[in-house]
């Protein structure tokens, strides 16, 4: 039995119990054995999170088989369906661009983004100065209902100001479906599309990736049992798009997500920038430090000069072309088990 979900989440709930405790009882009901079972999914904390899962709540049962895939990086290798209608550059331009970095925030609905907002605010990075001379999305409409705004209010200053939109504009069915329109019968623009004109402007991307970061598992803040029973094993980490078209297009990034990142990161063959700046605040578990740590770095890469970031870009280009390279040709096979082959 074979079920497959690799969309970002691992915080399934059927009737307050996470999906590995229904699937095990799924099988005792029907006398299913556990090693016949498979479950793929998109985290790349899955396997560890039900590893521990299990020894905490069913350390005398068997275990179903565990499989997970980075979209993120499945999307970009050249055995990929899209690869073919891939825009992206082989070698960057050498003129000096215009702005110093592109940082792009379309769903807020994924809480950390409100506070990496509530934090951009805090530490002068939204002035109208930086909103001009970057490259910043903030899609917040006042229309929805964003809980962690309690924990993590926005002055009424910012909120004015919001949205921030420097490329999509809109309400966000308009912005949702730019986002989402089709690109070729095989996929859409925020997957495939042509981000060129975003890359080749700025020289560094502040990545908030889709997983969450640490105090916030909290994910049911209604439920206080839920939140209990998921802390002890619940680890998030997702490696989507949002990762890796920034390493597609030759940029360095900054990525705000599950503590670890890097690491699993360097894990998978690629190179990161801490010969560049600080990259503590990726082993860093409390999510108020954590934050302040990557909003120190941005700040003092944005205080530097555009020749000054120029400079330090093309230092770096050794690295971006080993990470571009590694990406696409990755050896990451969606179905290497053969089983059918369901797109996402």
């Amino acid at each position: 039995m074979y079920f497959e979900y690799t969309q970002e989440g691992t915080l399934w709930v059927v009737n307050e119990q996470w999906f590995g405790d229904v699937i095990h009882d799924f099988a005792h009901k029907y006398n299913l054995p556990l090693e016949n079972i498979t479950y793929h999914g998109g985290a790349a904390t899955l396997k560890n999170n039900y590893d521990k899962w299990h020894a905490i709540h069913r350390p005398n049962e068997g275990k179903i088989n565990i499989r997970s895939t980075d979209f993120g990086r499945w999307l970009y290798t050249k055995t990929n369906p899209y690869y073919h209608i891939l825009k992206f550059p082989k070698e960057a331009h050498t003129n000096l661009r215009s702005k110093k970095f592109n940082c792009l925030n379309a769903n807020l609905g994924i809480q950390h983004r409100i506070v990496f907002l509530h934090y951009m605010w805090k530490n002068g990075l939204l002035t109208k100065e930086n909103i001009e001379n970057n490259l910043i999305s903030f899609h917040y409409f006042h229309t929805l209902h964003y809980p962690i705004e309690k924990q993590y209010p926005l002055e009424q200053e910012l909120k004015d100001m919001l949205p921030i939109q420097f490329d999509i504009k809109g309400d966000w069915d308009q912005v949702y479906a730019k986002i989402f329109e089709k690109d070729s019968d095989l996929t859409d623009w925020n997957k495939t599309g042509d981000y060129t004109y975003l890359y080749d402007d700025c020289y560094f991307t502040v990545t908030t990736e889709s997983g969450e970061c640490p105090q916030l598992c909290d994910q049911f803040g209604y439920n206080v049992k839920l939140n209990d029973h998921f802390r002890p094993y619940h680890h998030e980490m997702f490696i989507t798009e949002k990762t890796t078209r920034p390493m597609l297009y030759l940029h360095p990034q900054i990525i705000y997500s599950t503590s670890g990142t890097l690491e699993y990161l360097k894990e998978c063959g690629f190179k990161t920038f801490s010969n560049y700046w600080n990259e503590d605040y990726d082993n860093e578990e409390n999510g108020d430090k954590k934050v302040q740590m990557i909003m120190d770095v941005v700040k003092e890469l944005n205080n530097k000069s555009l020749e000054e970031l120029h400079e330090m870009y093309w230092d770096m280009m050794p690295i971006l072309k080993h990470n571009q390279d590694v990406l696409i040709n990755s050896e990451v096979d969606k179905y290497s088990n053969g089983v059918f082959p369901l797109d996402l």
